[in-house]
């Protein structure tokens, strides 16, 4: 049975192989996440997570759903954005309006994004 790891690993595969070609705005996408990618993967390097964790403890139960270059969970209070370019996450707090830490508080952006492990790493 597929996890969570599993469907944004195939969603993944999907996009980089078929979907930033379908239009001017998906390459645009995948080339602005490829800028950030380049500017914060150091960063995002320091704060490495295994997505099914993640996804267990913030949306439960979700399938996710690609949306442009992000795979998204959702549950009634989160927002779990994966970016299937660039390999990292975001989780989106939608009572509070704002991007989370993995305690759950707001935090600066440096502290928001989370590198997705490879299934090596895991």
């Amino acid at each position: 049975m597929a996890d969570d790891k599993d469907r944004y690993a195939d969603a993944s595969f999907d996009y980089l192989t078929e979907g930033i070609h379908e239009s001017d705005m998906d390459m645009d996408r995948y080339r602005r996440s490829k800028l950030r990618e380049s500017a914060y993967n150091e960063n995002w390097m320091q704060h490495m997570v295994d997505i099914n964790e993640v996804v267990h403890e913030f949306a439960p139960n979700s399938v996710g759903k690609a949306k442009g270059v992000k795979y998204q969970f959702t549950s009634d209070q989160y927002i779990i954005k994966a970016d299937m370019a660039s390999g990292y996450l975001r989780i989106y707090d939608r009572l509070l309006r704002q991007f989370v830490r993995l305690d759950g508080t707001p935090g600066p952006l440096e502290e928001t994004h989370f590198k997705i492990k490879k299934r090596s790493e895991m």
